[in-house]
């Protein structure tokens, strides 16, 4: 209770409480979730005996539930309203679809051998941002950015030629990933109520989904299991698992909106590349995947481009700051 207390009121904007403190707690909630998300890959090797499409759903639902016991246990349920609005029905059932396609493709690659393919999608979301930016927000490029945006460009161009078609799954999780935001961004509905009308009809399409697998197995054929030496066999364990998914699911989303009220999008901005770091890691030491000259020359472009487009950022913020103490 302590835990939804303290996810509530930071959702909520609290006052009186001193600057230093929310600082301090927003930078652990944003650790904290992108923590959760870096290590969640070994969740999803835990359930590679059944098929990524049926724990999709799976995760779908029971989020759904999770969100919606939460939020009406701290008495916020004023989010129905939206139901009633064609433009917000629109908008969450498309950010829905996009988040769950992203959902799918990771536990897919993370259960098929792809973990670094993920990390570097992951790593591609800044520089992906920056094209929606220029495409429906009609933003401008800096002059770092163009570099930034050259340099991840020729790293995925030598990976498809060393390496072949798997940077798909990258360009899927960081296409995907970054039109949800764009779309978000666009539609402007408040963080809240918007999560939680977006899971509901995220949690519908999961059920029916459901449904049609339940009624034709074949359905979950279609995304064939990959047993992992982690795969859970006992049976209750795994339905344990396939509910826990859900709450899985939900706490980082709570935590990142209870951050994003507290921390500067700035220091949000660089914590992001906790999630894909770890999952590189645990890619190389952890699964044995092979670090091949591809993922090498690739990585360190993107992340050449990354770092350019930090300290950009930096020196804009300081520059900032001081005109303001002018």
């Amino acid at each position: 209770m302590a835990h939804v207390s303290h996810v509530e009121n930071a959702l909520s904007n609290p006052q009186g409480t001193s600057i230093e403190r929310l600082d301090r707690t927003g930078f652990l909630e944003a650790l904290g979730c992108q923590v959760m998300w870096g290590f969640m890959c070994l969740y999803w090797r835990l359930l590679s005996g059944e098929s990524a499409l049926l724990v999709l759903t799976c995760r779908m639902v029971w989020s759904c539930v999770f969100i919606v016991l939460l939020c009406s246990f701290v008495k916020r349920t004023k989010f129905l309203y939206l139901m009633r609005d064609p433009r917000a029905l629109r908008t969450f059932i498309t950010s829905g679809v996009l988040t769950s396609a992203n959902w799918g493709v990771y536990i897919w690659a993370a259960n098929s051998g792809h973990l670094l393919e993920t990390s570097i999608g992951y790593y591609l979301c800044p520089l992906f941002n920056i094209l929606f930016g220029l495409i429906v927000f009609h933003e401008r490029l800096t002059r770092m950015q163009k570099v930034a945006f050259g340099l991840a460009a020729c790293g995925v161009t030598f990976f498809i030629a060393v390496n072949g078609g798997a940077i798909w799954i990258s360009f899927a999780l960081a296409l995907t990933f970054s039109a949800y935001g764009a779309v978000k961004k666009k539609a402007g509905y408040p963080a809240l109520p918007g999560m939680a009308i977006e899971s509901v009809l995220t949690g519908i399409m999961g059920g029916i989904i459901f449904g049609a697998g339940t009624l034709m197995p074949a359905l979950w054929a279609l995304v064939p299991a990959t047993p992992d030496a982690m795969a859970v066999t006992y049976e209750p364990l795994k339905m344990f698992l396939m509910v826990f998914a859900g709450v899985l699911t939900a706490i980082p989303l709570l935590l990142y909106s209870a951050a994003a009220n507290r921390v500067p999008m700035v220091i949000i901005g660089f914590l992001q590349y906790v999630s894909p770091t770890i999952a590189l890691i645990l890619a190389v030491t952890f699964f044995g995947e092979a670090f091949t000259l591809a993922h090498g020359v690739c990585f360190a472009l993107v992340w050449t481009g990354i770092a350019l487009m930090s300290i950009e950022s930096l020196l804009h913020r300081r520059y900032a700051s001081s005109l303001d103490t002018a």
